[in-house]
């Protein structure tokens, strides 16, 4: 099968490995694959490591904060470092609120089958999104220019991105280059922020697994602010976030087009079906995962996972079209619980009603505000 992008979301990437198809797409992956290398990523995790601290200094002891917004900002801050070297948070607000823009237009247009009659409406909303789609491209655009021209050894992916285009002008040109930024940009910061708000939750409403996520960070990092090389000593924190993404991954649904007739359990999906995989669905088959709606990291002990098929778990996908930056995705997931887990313990507000809402990544309906208490 082959996946289906709907209109919104390509009218703002462009041809990028989230919205090429076919040899395209194949292209494109061999191409950027040395982008998520390791040592690229390592690379990376330092500038990662250094924007969740600075992210963890600014909170305050007994203060209330809207969960998903705070990791939306977050995650878009690391993202902004990591893609452009940029500070979207001080140096390029107007950058950032631009982003915000389009996003919010895609998440809402991505879901509607007439979105392609509405974006055509001279409707306040389409004029917004292309005045903002219209400063990403001098932004990007101009960043692409600044970084021919001067130096280009930043670890950050722009950097990485226009030094294999001078290897390999062809194939990789400014164009493609805007586009697969945008690409990292949505995919990079989006679903993490979704990953990130409902292992928070999580791990509030479940004080066993908090207890054990924090004594492991207690003795693995002693007061330290971890590296890449300290997350193979984090095989909680791994089981942690593994599980908060089967109960609530934030890649709920795709979308893919049967190439030939697939016969599923004498169930034949006739060629050039369009069919949906639900994660959600699956993530919560008891066959697999008993008591499928308990949050029990311990599920994802190497002989746990052993046991059970591969695909009744793929929050980043499968196949040959899997998440190429899943790796990128596992070292900042895991950064993010390794610092704001051994600095602070988060209770969601009394009262509040927590319901899903399943937009391009699976949010929260009324928000998720949460009290930060020090650890201390």
């Amino acid at each position: 099968m082959r996946r289906s992008v709907h209109r919104p979301l390509q009218r703002i990437l462009g041809q990028g490995l989230l919205t090429s198809r076919g040899k395209i797409h194949r292209k494109q992956r061999a191409l950027l694959q040395p982008v998520f290398h390791k040592q690229c990523i390592a690379a990376l995790s330092e500038v990662m490591a250094r924007e969740i601290a600075r992210w963890s200094d600014r909170w305050r002891d007994g203060a209330t904060v809207e969960m998903a917004e705070e990791m939306t900002r977050l995650t878009m801050s690391i993202t902004g470092k990591t893609l452009f070297n940029v500070d979207l948070e001080s140096e390029a607000v107007e950058v950032r609120d631009a982003f915000v823009t389009v996003l919010t237009a895609t998440r809402f247009n991505n879901l509607l089958l007439v979105s392609k009659v509405l974006e055509k409406l001279p409707l306040p909303a389409n004029d917004r999104f292309r005045r903002a789609a219209k400063r990403l491209d001098e932004f990007i655009y101009q960043m692409i220019a600044e970084r021919r021209t001067g130096a280009a050894d930043h670890p950050d992916l722009l950097s990485v991105l226009v030094r294999m285009s001078k290897e390999s002008p062809k194939k990789m040109n400014d164009r493609k280059v805007r586009d697969q930024i945008l690409t990292f940009f949505l995919a990079g910061h989006e679903t993490i922020a979704s990953a990130m708000m409902w292992t928070w939750y999580l791990l509030a409403e479940n004080p066993g697994p908090t207890k054990k996520l924090h004594a492991e960070l207690d003795e693995a990092l002693k007061g330290e602010l971890p590296s890449v090389n300290d997350l193979d000593k984090l095989s909680y924190a791994r089981m942690v976030f593994a599980e908060s993404m089967r109960v609530y991954p934030p890649v709920w649904i795709m979308g893919r087009h049967a190439l030939r007739d697939v016969n599923v359990n004498a169930w034949i999906i006739p060629k050039g079906s369009y069919v949906h995989v639900s994660q959600f669905l699956l993530h919560r088959d008891a066959r697999y995962f008993p008591d499928p709606e308990r949050f029990d990291p311990e599920r994802w002990t190497l002989e746990a996972t052993a046991a059970r098929p591969k695909f009744c778990y793929f929050p980043f996908g499968g196949g040959n079209m899997q998440c190429i930056g899943e790796g990128f995705a596992w070292t900042q997931g895991m950064l993010m619980i390794a610092i704001l887990a051994k600095r602070w313990r988060m209770q969601v507000v009394p009262g509040h009603r927590v319901e899903l809402e399943p937009q391009l990544t699976l949010g929260s309906r009324y928000g998720m505000p949460m009290i930060l208490k020090r650890r201390r």
